[in-house]
């Protein structure tokens, strides 16, 4: 019976149990949930959300493969022209960006499925339990998904890569081609090629003047409004704009009545002169251009035309306004070049000469967007554009070194290395014209004009620049006046700065000049472009990757760094130190500790943010100790001597010491060395191992009072005690003489004619010795006078033996 009941009680435990929900449930039965949770359904929903984007990057990877290679036969087939190698970088750059865009975001979705599989653990290894199929399942599933998206990533890496390739091959392509076609002689220039352009040219003429008429026709359509607008808008826009700058002119005009002005201020005066005549003439294009689009007289291949075209003519006017700002200015004091003003004026006018050929052979060069031109009109254009060029150089050239009137020095320097560089491009255009290299000649001829007006810009940029450092160009105050009217503003740190502007401002004109003269000597944007983007963001030096960008943020961080101890700096000293009563040499060592901490870290902040591994740095300095131990040594030992002095403090700034024969107060106290001045106001540098190894006599090591001895000597007959009286009274009215210890009279000896004293007095302040002595020798000297005691002179009885008679007649 008790074994029934027994039985009965453990089948209702049982029973109660199983009524309690979740305690039946087994830790595996809750793993088993969670996996049905994340495996049949879960997994295919997860498969069916990321299919579409994967199989649209897949359709997108045959997509770019498929232009790769037809781009790779393209640059391969001689037969195609050298605009259409142009157009395959620009192609290629849009499928690059077009790729990178679509693998970053299928990055995430390869770093879900890694995390998801990394989830489930490494598999079992050989012998342990097998895990169960459902996992395995899945295990094969994320496996594979992994494999596929890690292997579309790089099939787009490589896609990226052969992209940036077929770039750099297409642009040797043109390159390639277009220096043929530079050194690729006309045949038969001079016999047929000339003869039959002169006989089209009839034909041509005729053929953009009946385009200019259809243009005129069109816009005559539009109605008179727009005629009327195109001609008078852009006048009474380059009106107004006149306006506008004389009034803003006659406000801060730079005084052109200086006799003597400097580079700085001639490079100021042709910039700002030849912006404020440009700008008319520009709003007047502009607002020609403007009316032509709005009132739909940009009819295509026309609205090419005109927007190149205007262009063209306003560099063409800038070109002309820096040529008169710069040789026929309206004072001849401001004449950026040593030239007397005949000289200068037809230098003038042949530029203007050269600058209207270059536009008129530009304007040609343009108008083959709206009438066919014929290759022997093309060939004809180019010799004659190529001719003149060369006739207006060699009288540029003959004026300029053949003038009876030029200066010397006029090729002098830089000028020197133009005027030959100029000459020989000379030579190379004529030789070529004559040798029928038609192609050469024109590109030369073409491109010095741009390519002499982009050097000149750069640098009347870089005078503009310059002085921003060197002095200010309205009022001609230099820096160093400023710094000798204020030196308590920071002077010398406003020159800092301004001397770091100015370099970076010559940075900035140089890399943009760069790339403007590589643009104009035919290189192609994109690849212009990419060594940009190579330099500010950097390439890889084995395991560091070097970047403009890196070493900018490093700078900043450094400079921050440097900016947070200073201000701490002079958070202590204004706000800390100031009104207590410590010792300001404390202060002054605590200043410098902290400015010295404050670099170290700053350094090391900007050497991390570079990517320097601190493990290389280590083994730098390991390297450097070797050398320390031989032609570093002294350095080293100057470096450790600083430290020593600020942790000890034997000398503090402000103390006076005597170091040698050299005595001063200390001024600065830096890492390898420390600067005392002198009385005379004379800096002495004393390196710090000096300091720590030889005698050093500091007066205010302990306190600022000293001692100093007066001599005195009297005559023979003198009362004792009025002397003593009347010295220790001296002593006792100075202001600058201690009362403890007293004053002594202290009797040295016998002299010759006197008898010797010295007064011993404690002064207050050491650096004072000096102008209290004189001060208490003034008063002993008055005291002795109004006391009636003497003080003799040596005197001397010379007795000559031996010596000839006097002749007492």
């Amino acid at each position: 019976m008790l074994k029934n009941a027994r039985i009965l009680a453990v089948l209702g435990l049982v029973l109660g149990l199983a009524a309690i929900p979740g305690v039946t449930a087994s830790p595996l039965a809750h793993a088993q949930d969670a996996l049905a949770q994340d495996s049949p359904s879960a997994l295919e929903a997860e498969t069916g959300a990321a299919g579409p984007a994967v199989q649209a990057f897949k359709q997108a990877l045959d997509e770019w493969q498929g232009e790769i290679n037809a781009t790779e036969q393209e640059i391969a087939n001689p037969s195609t022209t050298g605009e259409e190698l142009r157009a395959i970088p620009d192609r290629l750059e849009d499928l690059r960006e077009d790729i990178a865009k679509k693998r970053t975001g299928l990055k995430p979705k390869l770093s879900d499925s890694r995390e998801r599989l990394g989830k489930l653990g490494p598999p079992p290894k050989e012998g342990a339990p097998r895990e169960s199929d459902e996992i395995a399942a899945q295990r094969r599933r994320l496996e594979n998904e992994v494999a596929d998206l890690d292997g579309k990533l790089k099939q787009a890496d490589v896609l990226f890569v052969r992209a940036g390739q077929l770039i750099d091959q297409a642009n040797a392509a043109r390159r390639g081609r277009f220096t043929e076609s530079l050194f690729r002689p006309v045949p038969n220039f001079y016999s047929s090629v000339l003869p039959a352009a002169f006989a089209t040219v009839p034909q041509q003429v005729t053929r953009i003047l009946k385009a200019a008429e259809d243009w005129v026709a069109l816009a005559w359509s539009k109605g008179a409004v727009v005629v009327i607008l195109l001609l008078f808008v852009p006048l009474a826009a380059a009106r107004l704009t006149s306006r506008f700058i004389g009034r803003l002119t006659s406000r801060g005009a730079i005084p052109e009545t200086e006799q003597d002005p400097s580079m700085q201020a001639r490079g100021v005066a042709a910039i700002t002169g030849s912006l404020w005549t440009c700008l008319p003439v520009w709003a007047a294009l502009a607002a020609f251009y403007l009316i032509a689009s709005s009132a739909g007289l940009a009819v295509p291949g026309m609205d090419g035309f005109l927007a190149q075209a205007l262009l063209a003519i306003a560099w063409a006017v800038l070109l002309a306004c820096l040529v008169r700002e710069t040789l026929v200015p309206r004072a001849s004091s401001w004449r950026l070049v040593p030239a007397t003003d005949a000289v200068a004026r037809r230098v003038a006018y042949l530029l203007w000469a050269l600058i209207a050929v270059w536009l008129l052979d530009r304007l040609f060069v343009l108008k083959d967007l709206i009438v066919f031109t014929p290759y022997q009109v093309s060939i004809l254009r180019s010799a004659m554009l190529a001719g003149l060029c060369g006739l207006l150089l060699i009288g540029i050239l003959w004026t300029v070194h053949g003038g009876p009137m030029m200066r010397k020095a006029a090729l002098s320097g830089w000028r020197g290395w133009l005027f030959s560089i100029v000459a020989g491009l000379t030579g190379v255009i004529l030789l070529a014209m004559l040798l029928g290299y038609v192609s050469l000649a024109h590109f030369i001829g073409s491109h010095i004009v741009s390519t002499a007006g982009v050097l000149w810009i750069m640098y009347l940029m870089h005078l503009a620049a310059e002085s921003i450092s060197s002095a200010s160009v309205i009022s001609g105050q230099t820096i160093d006046d400023s710094v000798e009217e204020d030196e308590d503003m920071g002077a010398p740190s406003l020159l800092t700065m301004r001397i770091i502007g100015s370099l970076l401002l010559d940075i900035a004109i140089l890399a943009v000049g760069i790339t403007i003269l590589l643009l104009l000597w035919r290189f192609d944007w994109v690849e212009v472009k990419g060594w940009i983007q190579a330099a500010f963001f950097g390439f890889e030096f084995g395991p560091l990757r070097i970047s403009l960008q890196t070493v900018l943020v490093a700078l900043g961080v450094f400079v921050l760094g440097l900016a947070l101890t200073r201000f701490v700096q002079r958070w202590l000293t204004g706000r800390v130190f100031a009104g207590r009563r410590t010792d300001s040499g404390v202060h002054e060592s605590v200043r410098i500790g902290i400015g010295y901490l404050g670099f170290v870290l700053a350094a090391l902040a900007g050497i991390s943010v570079l990517g320097f591994d601190f493990s290389n740095i280590a083994i730098v300095a390991g390297a450097l100790s070797v050398g320390i131990g031989f032609g570093l040594q002294s350095i080293f030992n100057n470096f450790v001597s600083g430290l020593i002095l600020l942790a000890e403090r034997p000398i503090k700034i402000g103390d006076y010491i005597k170091v040698g024969d050299q005595e001063g107060t200390v001024k600065k106290i830096s890492v390898r060395s420390t600067e005392i001045e002198t009385i005379h106001r004379q800096s002495v540098i004393i390196p710090n191992a000096t300091l720590i190894t030889d005698p050093v006599s500091n007066w205010m090591h302990l306190d600022k009072s000293c001692r100093v001895d007066l001599a005195v000597g009297v005559d023979y007959g003198t009362d004792m005690e009025l002397l003593r009286s009347t010295l220790l009274g001296v002593a006792k009215a100075h202001r600058g003489v201690l009362k403890h210890p007293p004053a002594v009279v202290h009797f040295a000896g016998f002299g010759d004619s006197s008898l010797d004293f010295e007064l011993r007095v404690f002064l207050r302040d050491v650096r004072q010795r000096i102008t209290t002595s004189s001060e208490l020798r003034f008063a002993i000297l008055e005291a002795l006078r109004n006391a009636g005691i003497t003080i003799p002179f040596p005197q001397r009885d010379v007795h000559v033996v031996g010596g000839p008679p006097v002749d007492e007649a």
